[in-house]
């Protein structure tokens, strides 16, 4: 463990690690960007160890560039500077249906083109590095830290990494042996009480647009059954009023005939 400052407060990062980020400060200095996964199961440090380099890497790194929704993130890279760290915390269930990670692949591939000429560190904190697309996971992402256990993790590398992908991805197993192991402290760089509030806005926030995204179908449905039962529409006539497909009409409209 190498000791390090971060603003007012000293903390220990693991010699490795501090070596590597060291290196990633310099690449980002000679007009890179660094985009590194942070994985891990819930409450093994995923947030701890991501906050402790992104303060490492940015001594102005701040709750602002905490963020826990994909719009959160958009916004804050493009009100970022140059060389300044941002951290996206998933908040338990935003990634955890198929629908709101496809979402959130097609964001992060926005967010990246933005970010290349602003020349930032990003650290993504989310439960499975395999839930990621394969052009962020396999090309785009530096590194890869994978929080094992609590306040122990292992580093993989860019080619190191891209191996990982190729050969776990079927079983969703951390089978390719790490550049390296080490351990971090409980160290936390940000005020923890106005973080977690940060973050139990944001949960609450996703449940309502949930709540709002159910109760809206359900409403579409009820009026699609209304309107196949009366024939006030044909199926074409209903496909370029909701500006749909016809097939996803006739897929809804089987669906309530069904129902």
């Amino acid at each position: 463990m190498v000791k390090v400052q971060a603003g007012e407060h000293n903390y220990y990062l693991d010699g490795y690690l501090k070596a590597n980020l060291d290196n990633l400060k310099k690449n980002v200095r000679k007009d890179y960007d660094a985009f590194v996964l942070v994985v891990g199961r819930e409450g093994y440090g995923k947030s701890t160890i991501a906050a402790q380099m992104a303060k490492y890497c940015d001594p102005t790194y701040n709750l602002d560039r905490c963020v826990f929704t994909a719009e959160q993130f958009l916004e804050a890279v493009q009100n970022a500077e140059r060389y300044q760290a941002i951290q996206f915390d998933e908040t338990m269930g935003y990634l955890s249906s198929r629908q709101n990670m496809s979402k959130f692949n097609k964001t992060l591939i926005k967010i990246m083109s933005e970010m290349r000429s602003k020349n930032l560190f990003v650290f993504l904190c989310i439960p499975s590095f395999f839930m990621m697309d394969w052009y962020v996971a396999f090309h785009r992402t530096t590194g890869l830290i994978y929080t094992y256990k609590r306040t122990a993790f292992a580093s993989y590398d860019y080619p190191t990494k891209k191996k990982l992908y190729m050969t776990g991805k079927k079983f969703h197993a951390y089978s390719v042996s790490p550049n390296f192991r080490g351990a971090f402290v409980k160290y936390f760089p940000l005020d923890k009480v106005a973080y977690e509030k940060k973050k139990q806005e944001a949960i609450k926030q996703w449940g309502d647009n949930i709540r709002f995204d159910s109760k809206w179908k359900e409403q579409r449905d009820i009026l699609l059954k209304s309107c196949v039962e009366n024939k006030y529409y044909t199926t074409k006539q209903l496909s370029d009023l909701l500006g749909l497909s016809l097939r996803q009409i006739q897929t809804l409209c089987s669906h309530i005939e069904d129902k």
